[in-house]
């Protein structure tokens, strides 16, 4: 036998042990395998177990197919081992007698390793496949199942939301500028898509060109705004934009994305309490920049229906669009509604060509006096409401 640098634990199957297997400490002899099992298993003084090199049959296996398994032609005899580098000292102890059994374990074993990778990685994606479907398919369901929400569920988020928002401002009551902008919205609402929605527009004096819509149909509009538009067919533009947000249920769409899985679930199973308080959370951080790409080009085609519908000419969407693309350069700093409404050269084109293949309408403007409401809405004499 060689020193102990050659000896490797592993274990011995034979009928000659009590139980049929043991433990040994595994060496190697000139012409043998050997195996010695301990005191107590096979005689008071251990036994030593050996099968000749050229006798050997190799074969690999075991729980985790690592297993060097030695055994005789008759299979009365087995040693095993799985300590890395067993193998290689097994080969050149042996010299080169089952370096062909070897190399066939050692293809077969790295075959079985590559199965379990491939394996493995198949469970992975399968996994992963199946966890993605369950997300995006509940989450599909529950887009789906807004129609069946009540609005007053959007309602109550725009509502909670508001009154968390920091304004930027005091609320404006001047009747020249409430009248007006209530005629606008009066005209436009009975041909919102929702019925029965209401539309509550809060004018809040600060220099901020911007308007935007909480859910259930909370609006609120800067007399910064105001100020700029031309005429009040454009503020009427803008708003049917804004309306439309509210009449397509994106507010509440979008709460349910923001929110995640959780939300979708409980949606789904009728759970809106914790959706109202989330969404009222999310719209006072996110307000104007909470719509997608999609839906603003949504809000956009809806808008120029309630326009054209409502008689009012939708050509004034485009030019509220083309107003705050010529005053840019003097104002960069109070354009908020044009900054967070993006590719506006694109969306004024689509505008107009949506408008071409409509039907034709007699349009009938406004009788308000625009420039009166520009003045009232450039005082600094507001009433601000409670």
């Amino acid at each position: 036998m060689t020193d102990d640098v050659d000896t490797f634990h592993g274990g011995v199957f034979s009928d000659e042990l009590a139980g049929g297997r043991a433990g040994a400490e595994l060496q190697f002899a000139t012409d043998s395998l050997v195996a010695t099992v301990p005191p107590g298993r096979a005689s008071a003084s251990g036994r030593d177990f050996a099968i000749r090199y050229r006798d050997c049959q190799v074969d690999i296996g075991g729980y985790n197919g690592r297993m060097i398994f030695c055994r005789t032609a008759d299979r009365s005899l087995t040693i095993f081992c799985d300590t890395p580098g067993f193998a290689r000292a097994l080969a050149g102890a042996a010299g080169g007698l089952l370096d062909e059994q070897l190399d066939a374990t050692a293809a077969t074993q790295r075959q079985a390793h590559r199965r379990g990778w491939l394996a493995g990685l198949l469970l992975v994606a399968v996994t992963a496949g199946f966890l993605l479907a369950c997300f995006y398919g509940i989450r599909l369901a529950a887009d789906a199942s807004i129609t069946a929400v009540p609005m007053a569920v959007d309602r109550q988020i725009g509502q909670q939301a508001y009154r968390l928002m920091d304004h930027d401002g005091p609320e404006v009551d001047d009747e020249v500028i409430t009248n007006a902008v209530s005629g606008i919205v009066a005209r436009l609402k009975p041909h919102a898509a929702a019925e029965g929605l209401q539309f509550d527009v809060h004018i809040i004096d600060a220099d901020i060109c911007n308007a935007f819509c909480l859910p259930g149909g909370t609006i609120v509009l800067y007399t910064g705004l105001l100020r700029r538009a031309g005429s009040a067919e454009e503020v009427a533009g803008v708003l049917a934009h804004e309306m439309a947000h509210a009449s397509l249920r994106h507010g509440l769409r979008q709460v349910t994305q923001s929110v995640g899985i959780a939300a979708a679930v409980n949606l789904l199973i009728g759970n809106v309490e914790g959706l109202v308080v989330a969404g009222a959370e999310i719209f006072k951080l996110a307000t104007i920049n909470s719509y997608s790409r999609q839906q603003e080009t949504d809000a956009d085609t809806e808008g120029v229906r309630m326009l054209h519908a409502a008689g009012i000419n939708p050509l004034s969407l485009a030019r509220f669009f083309e107003t705050m693309q010529r005053e840019a350069g003097d104002l960069p700093a109070g354009l908020t509604w044009l900054s967070t409404h993006p590719d506006h050269a694109a969306r004024i084109a689509a505008v107009r060509d949506q408008v071409g293949r409509l039907a034709q309408q007699e349009y009938v403007p406004f009788e308000i006096d625009w420039e009166r409401v520009r003045t009232a809405a450039s005082s600094d004499e507001f009433t601000a409401g409670e």
